[in-house]
């Protein structure tokens, strides 16, 4: 089945001029009318104002142009001319969306398919996601190491990165899928900003987290048999195992 034309097409074939609806084009269709609809535009001889200094000039560029008047780059997207600090903005504002969206569709995948192996064999296979702050974003750095539960990150996908401030063009930030059983010891739980907006989840972390953290009680009842039963001999031995645990 042939696919229907893509959105940026659409916004390229109406900014072209295109006459017709666009939204009955297939994809390949509206490759071919762009490339049609260029060449008519190039022996026409059409120019263009720069987004700069308003200067004329032609032809359309694939990409990117030097303004003849100006000697600014200016650059097309989608049939449009910006300069490099709107594009930049384009471009920050696309990539921010698309991640967004990409963050949420993961965290639901991984939400489902947790939910699946809960039903299947009653243990949990995902208990949430380790951020870990990229070098070039210092403002998320003191996020470094904590863990966002799977349910809240599912209820606000915004908790994992990329987050206000990182660039399209630096941002390195990512997080991590841990299970049970893959908590580092004295990880710390992501909270909300508003503490009745923590999930179940959050408090269920919270547990598995500081029960690595916690030693296993000493075993001074067994000790104290065996001092018992070798008449006070095992003492010594009891005194040092004591010693190591306290400090350990």
């Amino acid at each position: 089945m042939a696919q229907p034309a893509t959105t940026k097409q659409k916004q390229y074939l109406k900014r072209l001029g295109y006459a017709a609806d666009p939204n009955s084009l297939t994809k390949e269709r509206a490759s071919q009318q762009i490339d049609i609809l260029l060449t008519q535009e190039r022996e026409s001889g059409r120019q263009f104002p720069c987004p700069y200094c308003k200067g004329k000039f032609g032809p359309r560029p694939k990409r990117r142009k030097k303004c003849p008047h100006c000697g600014n780059s200016i650059v097309h997207l989608v049939g449009k001319f910006y300069t490099e600090q709107q594009a930049g903005e384009l471009y920050q504002k696309e990539w921010w969306r698309d991640s967004r969206s990409d963050v949420a569709e993961q965290v639901r995948d991984d939400y489902k398919e947790n939910k699946s192996f809960e039903r299947e064999f009653r243990e949990t296979l995902t208990v949430g996601y380790i951020i870990k702050p990229g070098p070039h974003c210092p403002h998320v750095h003191h996020l470094r190491g904590l863990i966002v539960p799977l349910e809240d990150a599912k209820a606000s996908p915004e908790l994992l990165p990329p987050y206000d401030g990182c660039n399209h063009d630096t941002c390195e930030c990512e997080y991590n899928e841990v299970g049970p059983g893959e908590v580092p010891r004295g990880t710390r739980v992501a909270q909300f900003s508003s503490p009745s907006r923590r999930s179940s989840s959050t408090a269920a972390v919270t547990r598995t987290t500081n029960r690595r953290q916690h030693k296993s009680a000493f075993p001074h009842v067994l000790h104290l048999v065996l001092t018992i039963l070798t008449c006070g001999m095992w003492l010594p031995i009891w005194l040092i195992h004591y010693l190591i645990w306290a400090s350990s």
